[in-house]
């Protein structure tokens, strides 16, 4: 636990300069990088490493998918990806076609779908920090507010008081008091954040869309911890990588985040981000 927590705090001292400077290179350069381990992490998971046919497009797509997400503007950058993301899916089943049966239809297919997944999830960080001058910054904090979050709250919260085991066959360790805490963790911190925006800052959140932001984004983060887990256990990996001490690797690490900040860009496009805060 200590190595968990200790981990935790330098990776949150590392991660500020970044969020300071996130309207600039520093979070492309951040994306990037993680995104290619994430990338590293599972193709090595699903076998398709040392496939080359495989390995190379992947890498090419996830740098695309960061890199084009501050270059482009918004609509033409999902135009761009939605292609993009079709032509990759074509080319990775040609390549299990005339793979000869050294490449299965199923590995594959998994590695196609994570690839899409996680691309997109560290771009729409980038997404989000650039929908708005006035509240992209606090869209941004959002996106690993409520992941981190919940996955700490559930975690603490499992430890002491967990007895019940949520879904064993896919996360062994994590019970329904911990998801459950780390659901209502997730709507108090979110809700205290609020606060902060408001009297600190003078941004007045519209509180009810921010509080179901909260509550459904902590169902979101759980449900993207899980299907990173779903994955390994179907490849017998206990962790993805071992860059974090006591968590892991990018893809355990960012697991959750993937799918809250997509929900959060979808919840923004749908109710064009500024419901969410409104300035003085």
């Amino acid at each position: 636990m200590l190595k968990r927590i200790l981990t935790g705090v330098i990776g949150i001292a590392v991660l500020v300069p970044f969020i300071i400077f996130s309207k600039y290179w520093p979070l492309i350069l951040l994306t990037v990088l993680m995104s290619a381990i994430a990338m590293y992490e599972l193709l090595k998971c699903t076998g398709m490493l040392k496939k080359l046919a495989v390995s190379i497009p992947t890498f090419a797509i996830a740098l695309e998918a960061q890199l084009l997400a501050r270059l482009l503007d918004t609509d033409k950058y999902l135009t761009v990806m939605l292609l993009s993301y079709m032509a990759f899916t074509v080319a990775m089943m040609t390549v299990a076609v005339f793979s000869k049966g050294s490449i299965k239809l199923s590995d594959l297919a998994q590695s196609v779908l994570m690839t899409v997944y996680v691309s997109f999830g560290f771009s729409a960080l980038i997404l989000l920090r650039d929908i708005n001058e006035q509240y992209g910054l606090i869209l941004f904090l959002l996106a690993f507010l409520i992941p981190w979050v919940c996955d700490a709250m559930a975690y603490f919260v499992g430890v002491f008081f967990g007895k019940h085991k949520m879904i064993p066959d896919v996360s062994p360790k994590k019970t329904v008091e911990g998801a459950v805490g780390g659901i209502v963790g997730t709507v108090v911190i979110t809700a205290a954040f609020g606060l902060i925006m408001h009297f600190g800052f003078g941004k007045q959140p519209n509180y009810v869309l921010l509080l179901c932001l909260a509550l459904v984004g902590g169902f979101v983060s759980q449900w993207g911890d899980l299907i990173a887990s779903l994955l390994k256990r179907e490849y017998g990996v206990k962790d993805y990588g071992t860059l974090f001490p006591g968590h892991g690797g990018v893809m355990d690490r960012f697991d959750s985040l993937f799918s809250v900040s997509v929900f959060i860009y979808i919840v923004c496009r749908l109710f064009e981000s500024y419901p969410l805060f409104i300035s003085w």
